[in-house]
Parts: structure tokens; sequence; C-alpha cells
């Protein structure tokens, strides 16, 4: 038993890694339960593409009404936000 709970994520370690992986790239086990689990999950699958086209909205909104220039973070905000993603 387990060995398949170590295959297995729940929805909120899933829902977690998704938008994880939007940001920085997952270690191969848990970007493979992510996906295993997925496969089973309808309401998860449903989460990853809803947070995809929310993405992609928010990416046109803010290309279409500000200038590139101003929509670049820093480099010290960006290892922040990756620092405190890993700690998740």
């Amino acid at each position: 038993m387990e060995f398949i709970n170590n295959l297995l994520h729940n929805c909120e370690e899933t829902s977690l890694n998704i938008i994880k992986s939007e940001e920085t790239s997952l270690s191969v086990s848990a970007w493979l339960k992510m996906k295993f689990h997925i496969a089973f999950c309808k309401c998860c699958r449903n989460f990853g593409k809803q947070t995809k086209a929310m993405d992609k909205a928010l990416q046109h909104h803010f290309h279409e009404n500000i200038s590139q220039q101003e929509t670049i973070a820093p480099r010290e905000l960006k290892d922040r936000i990756k620092e405190n993603l890993q700690k998740m």
C-alpha cells in the first residue's frame, strides 16, 4: 500500500504542482505523480486547463495594455518567487 501512496498525490498536492510547473520545473518524480493523478482525476484535469486559460488571458491582457518594459519584474523578485515556490 505504501508503494501506491508514493505514486499518488492528492488533489491539493496536484493543484500546487500544476501552479508550480507554470513558473519552474518540477522534479521528475513530482512531475510523474502530477501527470498520473491528472490522468485519473477529472477535477484536477479541469483545474490545469483553467489555469492555462487564465494565464493566456492575463498574458494577452498585459501585452495589449502595458508596454514590455513595464511588465518585466526585477531579477531579485523572480528569484524570491522561485525560492518561495520551491519551499512549498
